[in-house]
């Protein structure tokens, strides 16, 4: 079936998170020989960066490939987390938690809710009384949180973790990424998305899903205008 022809469900693909695909390069060098050093030696462990990273991402391939750990996802906006307070938090995420002994925890980026904050802190005692072992993933400023929290993070261990450098490692990202979408994209595609759009994994990952669900919506080949169009509207919308 040409690209022309192609069909495609009606339903959104799971994504699949697979630790022996996953690419690993200079930035990510790091934390994933001291998340493999974890899995043995336990401890308590901090992936933090400047930039998105792949920290969510690198969590769940482990968390796949690991039987004895948990991977509880953290929410800071006012979604699930917004009207429940710090106890009935803890007791969520203990359900979760508790009978495992490694504890992967992946809180989205940025500002946290005083609810969410004072709950992860009596997490992370939770777990120490427990002796369990704790890997967090989070991007923001330690300084910004309550004393009490912020006073935890630090103590662990402070692993940067560090976007691609080089744009051949972008464009390998990004084909796996395309291989996981019901789409059959062209390498001159993806060529494309570094020149017009920032090279950014954040704004490349949420583009590269715009672009199949447009040319789906409008029933067009991806071909050199139209891709360059969609990718300049992208921009606009993401920067």
């Amino acid at each position: 079936m040409g690209r022309e022809n192609q069909l495609r469900l009606q339903m959104h693909l799971p994504p699949v998170y697979d630790y022996g695909a996953w690419i690993r390069h200079a930035g990510v060098e790091q934390g994933c020989n001291r998340l493999a050093l974890w899995s043995v030696h336990g401890g308590a462990l901090w992936l933090a960066s400047d930039h998105v990273a792949g920290k969510s991402h690198l969590l769940r391939t482990f968390a796949g490939d690991q039987v004895c750990a948990a991977l509880l996802v953290v929410k800071t906006d006012n979604g699930e987390n917004g009207s429940a307070d710090s106890g009935q938090l803890v007791q969520q995420w203990m359900q979760l938690l508790q009978t495992s002994s490694y504890w992967l925890i992946d809180v989205q980026a940025g500002v946290m809710p005083q609810a969410v904050a004072h709950a992860l802190f009596h997490l992370l005692e939770r777990a120490r009384d427990l002796q369990r072992h704790v890997v967090i993933a989070w991007r923001g400023d330690p300084n910004a949180l309550p004393p009490e929290l912020s006073s935890r993070l630090l103590a662990m261990e402070k692993v940067v973790m560090a976007a691609p450098a080089d744009d051949e490692m972008l464009l390998r990202i990004l084909r796996a990424s395309a291989g996981e979408l019901q789409w059959d994209i062209r390498e001159q595609v993806l060529q494309a998305m570094l020149i017009y759009l920032p090279r950014q994994l954040d704004v490349l990952v949420v583009a590269l899903h715009m672009l199949e669900t447009n040319s789906f919506e409008q029933k067009h080949k991806p071909g050199p205008v139209w891709v360059k169009q969609q990718l300049m509207r992208i921009a606009a919308q993401l920067t």
